[in-house]
């Protein structure tokens, strides 16, 4: 609990620290907003084209998306100055995190504010009304407590890809070009419908990168089709795959540490 309470300080000081820019901060949020807005207009010319996406209907591939940036929402919150962790193996302020009597993981997460995701809730809950609108679905509290959990699980999901990439540092000192040639591109994937792509690819977003748990799955829960998919209880699985993955890639990152050494500047 010391280690947690440490972070939540750590973080409530970085949010603090970046509310002192409110201007920049709205402008950010508005600026996620009109991105993912952007993204959704291509997603209508797309489904306006060719009417479905693999059979689902343009307010489908919206909920799919919604469920998307909503789980990015929450890694955004809590694992994206991971994105950047390369800089403080080169710069040798890794150091820090492990001469300060915290778990060192938590200490670089601490490091960034918790409300940078706010522009991608924001959106994915305009989102999510639209979609549930459209396809006359009703939002029960047991639905509504499955996109909580579904959402925090898929935020482990893409936070567990993320610290993977991160562990990668210690050995190769620089790791964006892994985030962008391999998360970043997986988790567009998502976007769609898994199902329209090549059966190898279905298996390698399931089984490998687990990224369509994210949405893929879970969403056949929300427009209630799990009897769709060949193993029905893969729809249930976000949470408990979200839990186990980030516990997996914790230990990778534990071992990850035995090898840093910094890099001498």
């Amino acid at each position: 609990m010391h280690d947690f309470r440490c972070w939540w300080r750590m973080a409530r000081a970085q949010a603090r620290s970046q509310m002192q820019y409110r201007f920049n901060f709205a402008a950010m949020i508005i600026s996620m907003v009109l991105t993912y807005g952007g993204q959704f207009v291509n997603l209508f010319w797309v489904t306006e084209r060719f009417k479905t996406i693999g059979g689902w209907r343009l307010e489908e591939v919206v909920l799919l998306y919604s469920m998307a940036i909503l789980a990015w929402g929450v890694a955004v919150s809590f694992f994206f100055n991971l994105q950047g962790f390369e800089e403080q193996i080169r710069s040798g302020t890794f150091d820090r995190a492990l001469l300060r009597p915290m778990n060192p993981l938590l200490h670089v997460l601490g490091s960034q504010s918790p409300i940078g995701g706010i522009g991608q809730f924001v959106f994915s809950i305009a989102a999510f009304t639209f979609a549930f609108n459209a396809t006359g679905l009703s939002l029960t509290p047991v639905k509504l407590i499955y996109v909580v959990l579904t959402a925090l699980g898929g935020g482990l999901i893409l936070g567990a890809a993320m610290i993977s990439v991160a562990t990668l540092a210690f050995w190769t000192t620089r790791t964006y070009t892994f985030y962008w040639s391999i998360v970043y591109p997986a988790r567009q994937l998502v976007n769609y419908p898994v199902s329209i792509y090549h059966r190898a690819l279905q298996l390698v977003l399931t089984f490998v990168v687990p990224f369509a748990f994210i949405n893929y799955f879970p969403a056949h829960v929300l427009l209630e089709r799990t009897s769709e998919l060949t193993l029905p209880a893969l729809a249930w699985g976000t949470p408990v795959v979200g839990v186990v993955i980030i516990t997996v890639v914790y230990g990778f990152w534990k071992w990850g540490t035995r090898f840093y050494t910094g890099t001498g500047s």
